[in-house]
């Protein structure tokens, strides 16, 4: 592909070089160039791609995209024999060229993109699970995994680069999906990440604030708008009628969707069976089962079946889905004794966990337990709410290590147990993640529910620059087997 057919419907300058250049591959990393490659010098948060424009021509890049006039003399001695293309967003330049590049997968698929601070995953999977039953091939782009049936690959972000969402759905279509379901983040949008996508349906779960400080967000009023651009490109919007900050959201559907629908959720009933919490509830005179705890799975839960009635999925499918529904890391149940409750779950920020322990409450559990950390390298006041919702919520808290990155844990623990202690909550430390989920579960009592918060799904752990295997369950399993054995 030249660089003419790669940029086709995009506004560019050619200010060095022929657009007749060879492009071979597309990328933004330029330890990833290679021969013929198109180099996509993007300024980031952290560190500006302009600045190795060099090493791309080095390497053999035979096209460079900056935002940059004077791109072409960012290397001594010019770019050479590669041409340089001008754009004013590089970012939106990446998305679109990645879209010619893999010959326009998205318009051979059904689209939808679920959003908001909490529910995206779960909603995301629940809609999947109804698709698939309903025998529409589906594939997921998530915070969990990427890909299809028979083809995933373990997530590293929310939503990925443009070029990594193009690819991926070239190889869903390709594998025979007939539809994609999304998570799209706030930072995913404001990077242009899923710019020029047409999402034939846009969903929003709710909204509280996250992400904000340091490379993210300003503040709530810029990552709401951020939120909201995802409802600038859908044809459908479905947006949860109990939030808030529904009329924002509405608002910006108003003069983009063709059509509106919203959603709610009824009186909601609970439910418990061995180590399994649910709850049940009515949606539009058809009775909903969930194998999951909680008002906030039931909202979900409505999310998705206002996706999938829309679509004329038919009610028998959406309620055997629904039934059996299992998410990765999400109040995930692992088994450990028949005598109490231990739960896996995501929650890293104080509205989720809050959230969480107020609904666990609502089973009545002997004792409700907590075993969580903060992120290091992340907004400090995360760590400040999520002791909070402990001390207010949690008869006992184990206060361990996260993902404690280039920070100290124990500085991230001492933030904690500061707020444990003003707030009068009960707590051990033990800043060794295994030891502290082991003594939870090896200490749980007849009737206690234990949540082990923060990592849900993952399966690894950040200390310092290095990322290493860890799975909470994993953990709680072995737990399990020791107690058998006594």
């Amino acid at each position: 592909m030249n660089l003419e057919a790669l940029f086709d419907g995009l506004s560019y300058e050619v200010v060095c070089g022929t657009p007749d250049k060879d492009v071979k591959s597309i990328v933004y990393h330029s330890d990833k160039v290679t021969a013929g490659s198109a180099f996509f010098a993007i300024k980031g948060a952290e560190d500006d791609g302009r600045k190795y424009i060099k090493q791309a021509l080095e390497k053999g890049a035979s096209v460079i995209v900056t935002d940059d006039r004077d791109g072409a003399r960012l290397a001594p001695g010019g770019a050479g024999s590669a041409a340089v293309a001008v754009v004013s967003d590089t970012r939106q330049a990446l998305a679109a060229a990645s879209a010619n590049f893999f010959r326009r997968p998205a318009g051979g698929l059904l689209l939808i993109g679920v959003t908001g601070t909490k529910g995206k995953t779960t909603t995301t999977f629940m809609v999947k699970e109804i698709f698939e039953r309903a025998g529409i091939k589906t594939g997921i782009i998530g915070t969990v995994v990427n890909g299809c049936e028979g083809y995933y690959t373990e997530a590293d972000s929310t939503t990925p680069q443009s070029f990594e969402i193009q690819r991926m759905m070239r190889e869903m279509a390709d594998r025979g999906c007939r539809a994609v379901v999304m998570e799209v983040s706030s930072q995913g949008l404001m990077q242009q990440r899923v710019y020029g996508l047409k999402f034939d349906a846009a969903v929003f779960t709710n909204i509280s604030p996250d992400h904000i400080g340091g490379s993210e967000h300003k503040n709530f009023e810029d990552y709401l708008y951020w939120k909201t651009m995802l409802f600038k490109q859908t044809k459908v919007a479905i947006i949860n009628k109990d939030d808030k900050y529904r009329q924002t959201f509405l608002k910006a559907a108003e003069s983009h969707a063709d059509i509106i629908k919203e959603y709610d959720t009824g009186s909601i009933s609970l439910w418990r069976d061995g180590h399994v919490l649910g709850s049940e509830y009515e949606f539009e005179g058809h009775r909903i089962r969930l194998p999951m705890p909680g008002d906030f799975n039931a909202s979900n839960a409505s999310a998705a079946v206002a996706a999938a009635r829309h679509f004329g999925i038919g009610w028998d499918v959406i309620t055997g889905a629904l039934k059996s529904i299992k998410v990765p890391g999400r109040v995930e149940p692992v088994p450990c004794s028949d005598d109490f409750t231990v739960l896996v779950d995501y929650a890293h920020n104080g509205v989720a966990l809050e959230s969480l322990l107020r609904t666990l409450r609502r089973y009545d559990p002997q004792r409700l337990v907590t075993v969580f950390g903060c992120g290091g390298n992340r907004d400090p006041h995360r760590r400040t709410e999520m002791a909070k919702a402990a001390s207010a919520y949690a008869d006992f808290s184990v206060i361990t290590s996260d993902n404690p990155r280039r920070e100290n844990p124990m500085a991230i623990i001492n933030d904690i147990t500061s707020v444990m202690d003003a707030c009068g909550g009960k707590y051990i430390v033990i800043p060794d993640r295994k030891e502290a989920i082991t003594w939870a579960a090896a200490h749980g009592q007849p009737g206690d529910i234990i949540i082990v918060a923060g990592k849900g799904h993952e399966t690894y752990q950040i200390i310092g620059n290095e990322k290493i295997h860890f799975d909470d369950r994993e953990i709680i399993s072995c737990v399990n087997s020791q107690l058998k054995k006594l």
